[in-house]
């Protein structure tokens, strides 16, 4: 039987790192190591992040039980990491996993799961394992660092205003006391224009001090966003990525994303329709899970540009993740064992 195998974000997430977990495995946890063949070409994934036409091999010292003990795991980086999220349309990965010695092998189709980023979002995520490659920035990352200087500049001139405040105040202590009737109305008009003077400096500094207009106009932008996230004028103008990440934001729900995802079909937006299928099954919606499974299950097929070929193993894994949610889903178990036949 085929071996079940994720990649699954870390907690806390950290760009370019995953967790490789395999279920079913009948062979040992130590010596082991593993390949992958991407299904447009049938080129293997190398080390640095390459293809090529001849195997290589990752290999792992030793696999550790997860939690449950339903299964194995081992870390893995960038060089696994970012090729698999940069798979264009229509990619599968297949995945053989083998002793080294050459004795127990085993294959399985590998998904990347919710949640994982690439190792170029390295500084939009602090990491928290401290090794020097997870916690390398990316090459635009050091652009913002000249602007930490400027902070407390900003801070000090937002004073100045106080000061001059501070010396229209003292300036009532200097005024003449009235001579005569003359005078005294001079001197009146006098101070109703230090009072004038007064509440125009306390309205500015009560101005700059009240940050509330703009925090609330901050808050109101993302809604406006948000409500333009899943468009198809979006998807149209939008990078393929910055779409998919601000419309799973936006969180349709499973009938509205399945029209989404028709529409990128539709436009031959095939990694879009790849992504939002993926992402929303990984996170255990069964609606989604299920018609993606169809997309390649030989019975359901209705081929087309993004789903030109039926493919059973990644049928059956999508079948599979619908089991992992619901056991009882007859349809999805009756579908998943035909699928292994």
């Amino acid at each position: 039987m085929p071996i079940r195998v994720d990649l699954l974000a870390l907690e806390p997430n950290v760009p370019g790192q995953a967790r490789l977990t395999v279920k079913k495995w009948q062979g040992g946890e130590e010596q082991l190591e593993f390949s992958i063949q991407r299904n447009q070409d049938g080129f293997y994934l190398q080390d640095h992040k390459a293809w090529s036409n001849n195997p290589f091999w990752f290999k792992v010292s030793r696999f550790n039980l997860t939690a449950n003990g339903e299964a194995m795991e081992t870390q893995v980086g960038p060089n696994v990491v970012d090729p698999l999220l940069e798979g264009v349309a229509n990619s599968q990965f297949q995945i053989e996993l083998r002793e080294q010695s050459q004795g127990h092998a085993d294959k399985g189709v590998v998904r990347p799961g919710v949640g994982l980023l690439p190792s170029t979002a390295g500084g939009q995520t602090r990491s928290t394992y401290g090794g020097a490659e997870l916690t390398a920035p990316s090459t635009p990352a050091p652009a913002p660092a000249p602007e930490i200087p400027e902070l407390p500049e900003l801070t000090l001139s937002t004073a100045e205003p106080e000061v001059e405040l501070e010396s229209v105040l003292t300036e009532p202590a200097y005024a003449p006391p009235p001579a005569s009737v003359k005078k005294s109305n001079k001197g009146l008009i006098g101070l109703l224009i230090v009072v004038l003077l007064l509440a125009a400096g306390a309205g500015f500094w009560f101005y700059k001090r009240t940050p509330a207009p703009a925090v609330a106009a901050t808050a109101t932008a993302p809604a406006g966003a948000e409500a333009q996230a899943c468009t198809l004028d979006s998807m149209n103008t939008l990078p393929e990525l910055t779409f998919v990440q601000t419309c799973i934001k936006a969180a349709p729900d499973s009938a509205r994303l399945l029209e989404i995802i028709n529409q990128a079909k539709a436009g031959k937006h095939c990694g879009v329709a790849q992504r939002l299928y993926a992402n929303r099954a990984q996170a255990g919606d069964a609606l989604i899970a299920n018609a993606y499974a169809r997309e390649y299950d030989p019975k359901y097929l209705k081929a087309s540009e993004c789903f030109p070929a039926a493919d059973n193993a990644t049928a059956a894994y999508w079948y599979e993740t619908i089991l992992t949610q619901d056991p009882n889903n007859a349809e999805a178990k009756q579908r998943f064992e035909e699928l292994q036949k």
